[in-house]
């Protein structure tokens, strides 16, 4: 029984640490799997925790390049002035580019 008081609910845990697990899961696995496990790892998501390195090399290579524009704003945008690095390719527009430097 002492074993199992050993053991603390992922609840418990401050968002900045469920963050920085979940920047080892990909892209597409922090998108759309773990918001939908419960509402505490969806909050940590919508948070700036996740996204302070965001890495879309190889989602770029695999997805047309009208949708990578949109998903640089939507993360970047999450990532609330938090980002510290960002792994890019086929940036579309200088739009784009003027949106990652000011935020």
């Amino acid at each position: 029984m002492e074993e199992a008081a050993d053991f603390r609910d992922w609840k418990d845990l401050l968002p900045d640490l469920q963050g920085a697990i979940f920047t080892h899961l990909s892209l597409e696995e922090r998108l759309s799997i773990v918001p939908s496990v419960c509402k505490s790892w969806a909050s940590t998501l919508a948070g700036p925790y996740c996204w302070q390195e965001i890495d879309l090399e190889e989602w770029c290579n695999q997805t047309e390049p009208d949708k990578i524009d949109r998903m640089l704003v939507l993360l970047i945008t999450r990532s609330s002035g938090s980002l510290r690095k960002l792994t890019v390719s086929c940036v579309q527009s200088e739009k784009t580019f003027t949106f990652i430097a000011e935020k």
